[in-house]
């Protein structure tokens, strides 16, 4: 499995259409997660808080709520998470995905309410949608128009359904991203000691070198 994801996220691969999409979650979520200098806590809840807010209902606008949730959570309960990788991760929920998304959301919050009166097929839905959501607007605007949506078009499904998502992803991506972070923490610790190592004894790296001077 690890050998055909690395093949095709691959360069010569990145004009394929599903190569190319790995290639970019690749690059814009997991190489972040990598490559992070925080620890691997202060990563994970990065990820945790990026899914967590990125799956609400609230496209349009999750790039300010991340912020917002970033800097009361930092000054307010002096608890901390990665704002950098709380956004990136946040884009999973963005304009091309909303319309599944949502419709997820729907069908999920119907479930749990028990309601199965008047449901609606997904083609009526991204119309519906495409005819109340324009998300043209600045941020004040946005808000009022999905509320507007979510209240008087759909009722509390939506409001409803997107909680096992938001709560389920946000604790699915600590629990990975924390291991995932932590291996790669330990084992750039690990390269760096062998670099260091390496310069405190340079002839250890050709011992017949030291051999050869000992001769002569």
């Amino acid at each position: 499995m690890r050998f055909w994801f690395k093949k095709k996220i691959h360069a010569r691969n990145k004009k394929e259409t599903i190569a190319g999409l790995l290639r970019l979650l690749y690059f814009r979520l997991v190489i972040p997660v990598l490559r992070s200098v925080d620890q691997p806590e202060i990563v994970a809840r990065g990820v945790m808080m990026g899914l967590a807010l990125g799956m609400t209902p609230t496209v349009g606008i999750q790039l300010y709520s991340v912020f917002i949730a970033w800097w009361f959570c930092r000054y307010v309960i002096k608890w901390q998470f990665s704002l950098i990788i709380a956004m990136a991760w946040s884009w999973l929920s963005n304009p091309i995905t909303m319309i599944p998304l949502y419709y997820l959301y729907y069908i999920t919050g119907r479930l749990m309410l028990l309601d199965f009166d008047g449901e609606q097929d997904f083609e009526s839905f991204s119309r519906m949608m495409g005819e109340h959501l324009t998300l043209d607007g600045g941020i004040w605007e946005t808000v009022v128009e999905v509320t507007h949506f979510m209240l008087e078009q759909v009722g509390t499904s939506i409001l409803v359904g997107f909680l096992p998502y938001s709560l389920g992803l946000g604790a699915l991506g600590y629990w990975v991203s924390f291991k995932l972070a932590t291996r790669y923490a330990e084992a750039r610790k690990r390269r760096l000691a062998g670099s260091r190592e390496k310069l405190k004894n340079p002839d250890e790296e050709n011992p017949d070198i030291e051999n050869r001077d000992i001769e002569n």
